[in-house]
């Protein structure tokens, strides 16, 4: 008897010179670490084996990638091929000989020019790479080989998904080939499908899945049916029987264009979360621009749709890979799109798609609108200061040459007072009558020229008055930012919209940007604006169709103006056929159409229907504030009066008493001299009186 440990080494010996019946796969990047060898049997090794399935794959990819010429784009497409480490045999070998022809059929000069060229890439799950760092253009077809499912969800989790060329809506090509496996098609096919709905969003797969060494079961993912639509099942298209697509290639091209043309909207349920955001989406969830734009997507493309509508916002990127708002429920399957009046950003179009743009919206501040002047300051108001300044110097003038003229000329002395001559200039400036009538021919001329002046500026006034009264105008009205900080006014608006001021010239602007509640452009939030308590960040189109529309203020400049979009989940796969509807609304002039009608409504056709109730209104009845202006000016010249009065009467008291005390000297030495003079007087005279006399 051997010895035990002498039967294992004779044991150990015997394998190593055996032969093996499979091939090792070996890391080069770290020579032999890692080695994997499979045991398998004879039947399933060998170059034909392979090679079998490297026919399989090229010629269904020759059909699955074909597009239609409608909808082929003018660059060439590309193609993502993987290159997976530690594959079982065959799939390893089927995925190094695919590789190898795609290398040779790019370099043969001789290659048919029916043959389509593609852009080649390559990925592998060694290397991972980071998703976001610049642009390129978006892979078109992928073609994977994997022996397990768990190997195809890693391989899609950590390194394609991962790609910078990520495309959810491209089309997907997997070789399943697992020989422990070969009589579970349709349960792994579910499997592989269902994974790839739901972990990644895509919906164009078909998969070749190995039944022997050499025969391939050909089934495409049917979810979106226009018979049983957004339902799982598994469809058979063909098969692939030692290389050769079976019953024949042109049977296997007219089932998937059977299947193309079948996958469709059609029939389908989409699930639609919108944001209350008037015009667009209405309260009532039914009316509005996008409403009727995605009305007539949905009669076109056959589909239909569960529209649920809320106060949400758009939502914003929370830094962590997850999103807040209506992008929330997009990115948990909640929705298929959202709507709202939303315009494309940078930040979302990283995670999302966007359909094509439609309708353009301006976005501005909106803030109080100015008080109306008061009747007597606006008749102040009619003309300018340096007018007002201009009439002032020209009364002065004219009240300095009058006085100049009759101290010069031979005018009646009384009329040649200074105060008299202003008093008359005054008058005739402002057209009333004055007591003096001019003799000489020069006073004459200069009266007439001042009296034609005055009949033009009064009469300028008087027109300009008319209408002041109906129209008084404005306070001083806010329309700066500046100005509203400065007067103390806080501002904001939707959070989305606070990225537009995140730069250098703006960071002030960013950082006291109040994204709140009470800053939304809402109706309520519209009373707080109209009152003076703050300032909205507001789309004109929402404040055009809005009652208070007339009662705040839009600041002329705008902030930024943007087209707006549907929003979908990347992945989504009726994109091409919305744009199409969309493109076509647009060059036909419908989206104009629907814009320009919401337009003339909100402007024209409003403002004439807010008029019609007060026509009979519209008579002005004078009041005490349109007499502010003259009550005053009385006011201050009784005023003026009065002090005048007090200043002559202090001053004249002073001067009659001297002058009264002159006078009683003056008297009283008269009288003295004339009791003096009767003295020395001669004697008395008699008078006697004539005997009056009768006249006839």
């Amino acid at each position: 008897m051997w010895p035990k440990f002498v039967k294992m080494e004779l044991l150990m010996l015997l394998l190593m010179w055996l032969p093996i019946g499979g091939d090792g796969i070996v890391n080069p990047s770290n020579e032999s670490a890692n080695m994997v060898i499979y045991m398998l049997p004879p039947k399933d090794m060998g170059f034909h084996i392979w090679e079998v399935g490297v026919d399989c794959l090229d010629s269904f990819a020759q059909i699955f990638f074909f597009r239609n010429p409608l909808e082929r784009l003018t660059r060439a497409y590309n193609l993502m091929t993987t290159n997976v480490f530690n594959l079982s045999l065959p799939a390893a070998q089927i995925q190094i000989g695919f590789s190898k022809r795609i290398n040779e059929a790019i370099s043969d000069p001789e290659m048919p020019p029916e043959r389509e060229f593609y852009q080649l890439r390559v990925i592998s799950d060694i290397v991972k790479t980071s998703k976001f760092f610049g642009e390129l253009l978006l892979a078109d077809n992928y073609v994977i080989v994997v022996d397990s499912v768990e190997g195809l969800n890693k391989l899609m989790r950590d390194y394609v998904s991962k790609s910078r060329s990520w495309n959810p809506g491209a089309r997907f090509l997997v070789l399943f080939h697992n020989a422990q496996l070969r009589d579970k098609p349709w349960g792994v096919a579910s499997k592989i499908f269902n994974d790839l709905m739901t972990n990644f969003y895509v919906h164009r797969v078909a998969l070749l899945y190995a039944n022997s060494s050499t025969d391939y079961n050909i089934l495409v993912n049917d979810y979106y049916s226009n018979v049983d639509c957004r339902t799982l099942s598994v469809q058979s298209v063909g098969q692939c029987q030692n290389g050769q697509l079976y019953p024949s290639p042109h049977a296997v091209h007219v089932a998937m264009l059977d299947y193309i043309s079948g996958f469709s909207p059609r029939n389908c349920t989409f699930y639609v979360c919108a944001s209350i955001a008037a015009p667009f989406v209405e309260e009532d969830c039914v009316l509005g621009l996008e409403m009727r734009i995605l009305g007539f997507m949905r009669n076109r493309l056959n589909f239909m749709i569960n529209q649920t509508c809320s106060r949400e916002t758009r939502g914003e990127h929370q830094g962590d890979g997850n999103f807040n708002g209506l992008l929330a429920k997009l990115s948990d399957g909640e929705c298929d799109f959202i709507m709202g009046g939303f315009y494309p950003d940078n930040e979302v179009t990283d995670y999302f798609w966007g359909s094509d743009c439609y309708l353009q919206d301006a976005h501005t501040w909106f803030a109080k609108l100015a008080d109306h002047r008061p009747a007597w300051q606006a008749m102040v108001g009619i003309f300018a200061l340096s007018t007002w300044i201009s009439f002032l110097l020209a009364l002065v003038l004219s009240w300095l040459f009058w006085y100049a003229l009759v101290r010069i000329l031979p005018e009646p002395e009384y009329y040649q007072q200074l105060s008299l001559t202003g008093i008359n200039a005054l008058g005739v400036t402002i057209g009333v009558a004055v007591q003096e009538r001019p003799i000489c021919d020069a006073t004459r001329l200069f009266f007439l020229a001042l009296t034609l002046y005055s009949i033009n500026l009064v009469a300028t006034y008087t027109s300009k008055m008319i209408e002041t009264f109906q129209y008084p105008g404005y306070l001083h009205q806010l329309d700066d930012l500046e100005e509203v900080v400065a007067a103390g006014i806080p501002f904001g608006g939707e959070e989305e919209s606070r990225d537009w001021f995140e730069n250098d010239d703006d960071e002030w602007i960013f950082k006291a940007y109040n994204s709140s509640l009470k800053f939304r452009p809402r109706t309520e939030n519209l009373m707080d604006v109209e009152r003076g308590m703050r300032c909205i960040l507001s789309s004109r189109m929402y404040i055009m169709q809005n009652k208070y529309a007339d009662d705040i203020f839009a600041f002329p400049q705008n902030v930024f103006t943007s087209p707006m979009q549907l929003i979908m989940k990347a992945g989504f796969p009726f994109m091409f056929e919305m744009n199409t509807i969309i493109r076509n609304m647009r060059d036909v002039g419908i989206i104009n159409k629907i814009d320009s009608d919401f337009r003339f409504n909100n402007t024209y056709l409003n403002r004439i229907s807010k008029m019609r109730p007060n026509f009979a209104a519209t008579v002005i009845v004078l009041t005490t504030e349109h007499m502010r202006g003259p009550f005053g000016i009385l006011i201050v010249g009784i005023f003026s009066a009065f002090l005048a009065f007090l200043g002559e009467l202090f001053c004249g008291n002073r001067s009659g008493s001297r002058r009264q005390r002159r006078k009683e000297r003056r008297r009283g030495k008269w009288r003295r001299e004339r009791r003096q003079v009767r003295k020395t007087m001669a004697p008395v005279v008699r008078f006697t009186p004539i005997k009056r006399r009768k006249v006839l």
